[in-house]
């Protein structure tokens, strides 16, 4: 078994000797000065400025001598390093916009270099100009100690060929009639046009390669600041939303999920190849930053061999979730009386009764809904079904069928074929794909979504081809039905430990763009789900609630914590891990509390690759130290004991920020190596597919929640459901 790792950056060294830059207290106008707050000071500023404190800011022109201002000697070392790193930027700025290339900040002021895709296999665009971004960032590798750059490949940008001038009035020319609200005069051109570039000449022929002037801005942010805008110059950066108008569909990597069977290492390494050997391994840059020629090879650490087992039923342990699952679920749902019934487009009643009998008796590998859940699962009363007829809002008419049906008496299980998706593009649309399950929940039935087309589909590939395919769909219906009626599909496989996990997320919703919305969700550590709490906010006050809310019921039912671990989904900073201690130490747990900060590295982050696998991808299990607690873990498929089965995907890594803020000497070399295998484990009891993820399911389903409630009616999840079953499966 052969691996030779290595990640995307470029080390490099310091210079051995100080250089001059030069400093002032006050900002001069006409002149380009870099503001600096005291995180970017100098550590020996008070050489020049004596009497200077944190809340002073100071200007700087660097290595330029300007009249007026304050020589001072600074040495690239790592104490100075937030000052030289935004030296370094400047300087890689200069060096890719003299070559007429367009650069623009990343929201943490990294560079991103603007390159015209001039690859074969770029997908052409009708009236767009592709552009492959890459973004160069500065950083300090606490493990080796030493500088080096990380250079990443972000997705791909579509600017439209048309001005912003252009774009409105052709929509607006499309309606003649003066008595109907054009698109133009009803929506403020800001809201869909979100991002633009301004270019000096544009056309055919690379023109976009030979611009002489270009900015990148937010059309918004622009206008309301009061500058001219040349509409005539300015280009739109198409979004989704902008892309929808057009027609153009949704990029492939923005609404699939991140365990996508596409090898996106290949591809990635390819560009990060090309840019580095034109632009960042020429002596002219290197005359910058003297980059070695060659990525950075490491060491991977390993994952406990017995991390990926899995309990099922009948005790029986495997490591593939698709496999183990026929052996029956870990446990049964706590209900004994089930009955399903079904709601369903009028039209597809035939297709319902193909459907029941697939769940009641088998189709195909797939035994029937009672081999994965173990218990009985009956029909309800043909009165209890819905043949709805309005396939664009069946809502009202699902809700007056259920308003004079009696839902006492048993546990029911809806199946709802829905002609709505819950990622088509329409809002409207979306949102009465959640307002039906809310109909349901409110009501106490648990339900399972199958989107129509999609099914029909997959049943004639089916029938066309002898495939099977729909028998991996019906399992993992089987599986997260049993999830929402309490069940347990599968558990990890280790001893019983007193120790509460905690998964909390902060995420943005989709449709908003603006709210946060925070959910806590407890496990104990064989990833037996406790309960969840929702909250509206990222709001410090209801994190903690929930946090103490999850403990009070685990030490109900099993004393004696003896550690909490939080995953959190954002960067937890020590003044909210401070309020969670008081927190604990007011209700009277005395234990250490490790915070694993987890995200994702779709972009702009380190990545690691395997030369000696063709694909790429290293081994699943393996991490890599990247120094000060941080660590990249490799979450996928790709098994050193496992060699008969395909690849299910190419996740990038995850990364890891592990921390113990009461007592750092408690982070041994063995806890942090457990809290990985941790981390591992959890991705590994996602119960709404058979396959593997590769974030665990602590941050996996507060995404989930986020993504569903706020299109509720009040905005959060029915008082009246428990907190203790996954229902958003």
């Amino acid at each position: 078994m052969n691996e030779s790792l290595f990640t995307n950056t470029l080390a490099f060294e310091f210079p051995k000797e100080p250089k001059i830059f030069y400093f002032s207290r006050k900002d001069r106008k006409g002149v380009s000065l870099t503001k600096l707050s005291h995180q970017l000071f100098p550590c020996n500023i008070k050489e020049i400025f004596p009497d200077i404190s944190n809340a002073d800011t100071i200007y700087t022109s660097f290595d330029r001598k300007l009249e007026g201002f304050q020589s001072l000697s600074v040495n690239f070392s790592k104490e100075n390093f937030a000052f030289v790193k935004r030296f370094y930027n400047r300087e890689i700025k200069h060096y890719f916009t003299t070559k007429n290339i367009l650069v623009e900040p990343t929201f943490i002021k990294d560079n991103q270099i603007w390159l015209r895709s001039t690859d074969a296999t770029t997908k052409k665009i009708k009236d767009c100009v592709v552009y492959d971004r890459f973004t160069i960032k500065v950083n300090y590798n606490h493990f080796f100690n030493t500088p080096e750059i990380v250079l990443s490949y972000d997705r791909q940008a579509k600017v439209y060929k048309k001005s912003v001038a252009t774009f409105l009035a052709e929509v607006d020319n499309s309606n003649d009639n003066p008595f109907e609200e054009t698109f133009s005069a009803s929506l403020n051109p800001a809201d869909l046009l979100v991002k633009v570039i301004y270019v000096s000449h544009y056309g055919d022929n690379n023109a976009h390669q030979k611009m002489q002037v270009t900015k990148f801005n937010r059309l918004k942010e622009w206008m309301e600041k009061g500058e001219p805008v040349d509409y005539n110059s300015v280009y739109p950066i198409i979004n989704n939303r902008l892309g929808a108008f057009l027609g153009h569909d949704a990029e492939e990597e923005e609404n699939e999920n991140p365990y996508i069977k596409k090898n996106r290492y290949t591809k990635y390494l390819s560009k990060i190849f090309g840019f580095k050997n034109k632009y960042l391994t020429a002596n002219e840059f290197k005359d910058i930053i003297p980059v070695l020629d060659n990525f950075t090879p490491v060491q991977p650490g390993k994952t406990s061999p017995d991390s990926k087992k899995l309990i099922f039923g009948k005790n029986k342990t495997d490591m593939i979730p698709q496999r183990g699952v026929n052996n029956g679920p870990f446990k049964q749902p706590r209900h004994g009386n089930i009955q399903m019934f079904f709601i369903v487009p009028k039209e597809h009643v035939g297709n319902t009764n193909d459907l029941s009998n697939y769940l009641r008796k088998g189709y195909k590998i797939f035994g029937g809904l009672f081999k994965y859940i173990d218990v009985p699962v009956s029909l309800a009363p043909k009165s209890f079904n819905l043949a709805f007829e309005n396939l664009e809002n069946p809502l009202f008419e699902i809700e007056e069928k259920l308003d004079n049906q009696d839902f006492t008496g048993a546990k029911y299980l809806a199946i709802y074929l829905t002609p709505i998706g819950k990622h088509t593009k329409a809002i409207e649309q979306r949102n009465v794909y959640y307002k039906v399950k809310e109909a349901l929940l409110k009501r106490n039935i648990s339900s399972q979504c199958i989107e129509t087309d999609k099914m029909l589909t997959v049943l004639k590939s089916d029938a066309e081809k002898g495939k099977d395919a729909f028998a991996y769909t019906l399992q993992n219906i089987a599986i997260a039905i049993n999830a929402k009626l309490g069940g347990t599909p599968w558990k990890i496989a280790v001893p019983e430990y007193r120790e509460l996990i905690i998964g909390v997320g902060a995420f943005k919703h989709s449709d908003t763009n603006i709210q946060y919305i925070g959910s806590a969700f407890s496990f104990d550590n064989t990833g037996a789900f406790n309960s969840f709490e929702y909250f509206h906010k990222d709001e410090l006050k209801e994190l903690v609630g929930s946090i103490e809310s999850a403990i009070v019921d685990y030490r109900s039912t099993i004393a004696n914590l003896e550690r909490l671990v939080i995953h959190y989904y954002k960067d937890m900073r020590e003044d909210e891990v401070e309020i969670i201690e008081n927190m604990l130490y007011n209700i009277g747990v005395d234990v250490p509390v490790f915070v694993v900060t987890i995200n994702k590295t779709e972009s702009e982050d380190i990545v690691v690759f395997d030369d000696d696998f063709v694909e790429k991808m290293p081994y699943s299990g393996r991490y890599i130290n990247l120094g000060n607690n941080t660590y990249l873990l490799c979450n996928n498929t790709r098994y050193s004991d496992n060699n008969t089965r395909s690849i299910e995907g190419y996740p990038f890594p995850v990364k890891l920020k592990i921390k113990c803020h009461s007592d750092s000497s408690l982070l041994t070399t063995p806890t942090i190596n457990g809290l990985i295998d941790q981390v591992y484990q959890f991705s590994r009891i996602y119960w709404k597919s058979v396959k593997q993820q590769n974030l665990p399911v602590t941050i996996k389903y507060p995404e989930m929640v986020a993504q569903i409630a706020p299109h509720f009616t009040t905005g959060s999840i029915p008082s009246n459901i428990g907190k203790d079953n996954l229902w958003f499966l």
